[in-house]
């Protein structure tokens, strides 16, 4: 398994979400069409990696690493 800081980790989750966040925002007022569909396969490709994102940083937390709550990380 490739090897990521505590840090690294926890900003990785915190940029994703604040993407997934701002994506789906200017889906909802974007028209149906080429643009709107590319843009909801960019937010499913981020919330694929946000969850293996979050796999890890369970994994982590149950192995004992000094982390808060997931969801403390994204609100």
């Amino acid at each position: 398994m490739v090897e990521i800081s505590t840090p690294a980790l926890m900003m990785s989750i915190q940029a994703i979400a604040q993407i997934i966040s701002e994506e789906e925002a200017v889906m909802e007022s974007m028209q149906e069409g080429q643009d709107l569909y590319e843009l909801a396969e960019s937010v499913a490709a981020f919330r694929k990696t946000l969850e293996e994102l979050k796999a890890v940083y369970e994994a982590a937390r149950r192995n004992g690493a000094d982390l808060p709550p997931y969801g403390n990380l994204v609100l």
